[in-house]
Formats: structure tokens, sequence, C-alpha cells
């Protein structure tokens, strides 16, 4: 980059112009220009750039000083204010405290009443083709796939709005929505079945928040951190092409997540409260990944059922009542707190060992009533009774949370204790099948 101010400022031009060039020709930039200004090519092509267009932007960068009336106001190396920076982090800093005293006031207001398990909380995911820069840290999120779904304790995930778009893919994108379909959810571009229509999904979704809306105000949307700029661009679409001007609010996920378990668990013996940052590495694990028919029709028919909307809010709802439900004494209902099959496993990855249950399984369907030990289903269910104060007991301890240190192991230890937790798993859902 050259050093002097007015190069400098010349140069800036040149990378927002450069940056957009290498876009059409299917290039991407993640992080923006200090992508592009890690690229080699980008030096090259300045220096190898003849006088006059040089002095085409040095000229862009006088009208710039010319424009800003002299202004004084210091600036990162990218032309970024440093101000307008300090200012946006500390509304930034602002709207997580407002988030969380929102978390706090609304959960508190349901323990006072009793009424914690029939608080409804939005959730909403989105999938997408393709990001790009819009502006500094903003970005345009193509959307591929979102749904919104009612969550509570005692009801777990209701009323799901779920919709596949289809949207025009513009030139120099296709390539990166080609490899993020293929990578993730495998919704093909431009779907002849998908739903174009942003206007129709504002109305669905705002007829879908109404019921919980406070005042004239509609409900937060809860997601996970990092999809927020996904779902603020998603729902910018929507407001553009509805044209209304709604504010909608998103909120952590992960803090509902954790506000919820400490609350649950606030009276039990043991200390069982977790920190944000815990929260967010436990939801984070997914633990439902593997569950199978909680996806849409469409996601039926591909090999990606995991990464569908619809799946995610829903197994999200399962997240939260298997951390929270039990210690608020709200009975485990199964479709509805955890599901159908809480011991489903991805056939896929069990495949993937080389082990045939066919070998594990028994082959005399008459002793179905006996285990592989030889014990009887009624000797089983006596002994395994619990009494009114084990159950106490053990409503008492913690569920643990397990933090694994990956950098304590090598790459070939974690790949044995890996296949030694899913042959124990296979194993297990082997018996229990059997009983």
């Amino acid at each position: 980059m050259p050093k002097n101010n007015k190069g400098q400022n010349a140069f800036y031009f040149f990378m927002i112009d450069w940056k957009k060039e290498q876009e059409k020709a299917g290039k991407s930039f993640p992080e923006g220009l200090r992508d592009v200004q890690r690229d080699p090519q980008l030096s090259i092509d300045w220096k190898n750039m003849p006088a006059h267009q040089k002095g085409q932007y040095e000229a862009r960068a006088k009208d710039s000083k010319v424009k800003s009336q002299g202004t004084t106001a210091k600036k990162t190396t990218l032309g970024e204010n440093i101000a307008d920076l300090l200012a946006a982090e500390k509304k930034k800093q602002e709207f997580q405290q407002n988030m969380l005293q929102y978390i706090d006031s609304v959960i508190s207001m349901g323990v006072q009443h009793n009424s914690l398990g029939k608080m409804k909380f939005m959730l909403v995911h989105a999938n997408w083709f393709y990001r790009r820069e819009v502006g500094i840290n903003q970005y345009d999120f193509c959307p591929a796939e979102f749904a919104v779904a009612e969550f509570s304790l005692d009801r777990g995930i209701e009323n799901v709005y779920h919709e596949v778009v289809s949207t025009k893919i513009p030139l120099g994108w296709r390539k990166d929505a080609l490899e993020t379909s293929q990578e993730t959810h495998k919704i093909t571009i431009e779907h002849p079945n998908g739903q174009s229509d942003f206007a129709y999904m504002y109305r669905r979704l705002v007829k879908v928040l109404a019921s919980n809306k406070t005042g004239d105000k509609y409900p937060p949307l809860f997601t996970m951190k990092d999809l927020t700029p996904a779902i603020n661009s998603l729902l910018k679409r929507m407001c553009e092409a509805a044209g209304n001007l709604d504010n909608f609010v998103i909120y952590s996920l992960e803090a509902l997540f954790a506000a919820l378990r400490n609350v649950a668990t606030q009276n039990v013996k043991d200390d069982c409260s977790i920190p944000l940052v815990v929260a967010e590495n436990e939801f984070g694990k997914d633990t439902f990944s593997s569950v199978a028919g909680l996806e849409c029709e469409f996601h039926k028919l591909l090999d990606a059922p995991q990464y569908c909307s619809m799946s995610i809010v829903k197994r999200w709802g399962f997240t939260i009542c298997d951390y929270s439900c039990e210690y608020l004494d709200i009975p485990m209902i199964e479709g509805v707190h955890y599901p159908m099959n809480k011991l489903s496993f991805n056939s896929r990855t069990a495949g993937t060992l080389n082990i045939q249950m066919n070998n594990l399984s028994i082959n005399d369907h008459n002793n179905v009533g006996v285990s592989m030990t030889g014990v009887s289903a009624d000797h089983r269910r006596k002994v395994s009774e619990r009494t009114e104060k084990d159950e106490q007991r053990r409503r008492n301890v913690c569920k643990s949370l397990e933090i694994i240190d990956h950098s304590k192991y090598t790459s070939n230890t974690v790949r044995i204790l890996r296949l030694s937790v899913l042959i124990s798993n296979l194993l297990l859902l082997n018996k229990i099948r059997v009983l």
C-alpha cells in the first residue's frame, strides 16, 4: 500500500473497484476489505496500472477530501472513521445489556407468577446461498430457507412457519451459491417450487408473531449468535418487499438457554449455574443433530436433513427442554420435549464403522422378553423401579456439563475416543432394542 496520504487514499478507492471486479469473476472475500488487502495480486495490479488511471483514482481521493470539508476525524487504514467505530461498539454493548435485562425480567416474571412453562419464545433459523459485503462489517445474505417457530417449556415447539426460498442469483455469485448448497443444505439454486414473494413471506411471518405482540411491538426473535446477520438480512428483504419499516429485534438464543437453565436449577443443592460462554459451547454441540424425521418434506428427499431449518429449530427446543424441564418438574413428553426415539443416531455415521447390526441382534424372536444376559423383563422392571426418595435424590443431582479440551489430545487419540463412544452407543442401542 502506498505510504503517502494522497496515494493511500487513491489506493483505497482502487481497492473498492478491484474487489468488485474480482467478485464478478467469482472470487469471494468473507472478511471484506481485510481479505482484499491480504491478496498479493492487489498490489501487483496497482503497480502495473498506467499513470493516467492512477490519476483518476487520485482525483477521486481529492474530491473525497473536498466533500469532507476539511474534517480531521481519525480513520483506520481501511478508511473507517474511528469515532464511528467506537460509537458502533458502544451501541453493540448497550444492545447486549438490554437483551440480558429483557431475558432476565421476562423469566423473573414467569417465576414470580408460576407461569414460566407457559411463556412463549419465538425461534428463527435461516440457510443461505452466499453473502456479499454491502458496507463495513455489513453483509447481504441470499436466503435459501428459513423456519420460525413458537417455543415454550410446557408444549415444546409449535406453529412452525417454514419456507424454501427461490431468488435470482446475480451474475458472479452462482459459484458461491452452488458450493454453499452442496456443502450444507443441498437446496437447488433458483428452485422452481421455492417461494419468491418476500411480501407474502412478510405477511405470513407477522401473522405467526401477532399472537405474542406486546402492544404494537412484535416479540423478539431468538437465534444463535452467529446467525444474527443472516436473519437481519432476511427480515430486511421481507420488510422492503412489503413496504414496511418494522424494526424486528433479534436476541441471542444461547443467552436465553443459559437463563432458562440457570433459573431451572437455582433450587438444586449443588450450584448448577452456567456462564454464557459455557452455554454457547453446550448449545453448539447440537446433541440431537442425528435425529431423523424432524426435517421438512423437501429435505426428506435429500441427504442433508441435519441442515434443514425446520429440523434445527425443533432440535433447539429439545435441547432447552433437555437441560431445563426436569428441574422445573415439567413432565417430559415424547415428541414434544425430546425426539420420538431419543436414542436415534445417524445410520450413515454408524455405517462408516463397518459394523453390521445384524451380528449383534438376537435372532430368536420368541425370547423378546429376555435380554442378552437372560434377565426377564419383569425382573428388570422390579429392580429398576425408583422409590420416591431415590427419585428426589436423582432430581437434586445436577446434569454434568462435559467440556473437552481437544488441545490436550493428539488427533489419533481423539479419533479413538470418538470411535469408542460410537461403538458403546451401538451396543447400548442393541440391548435396549432387545429389551
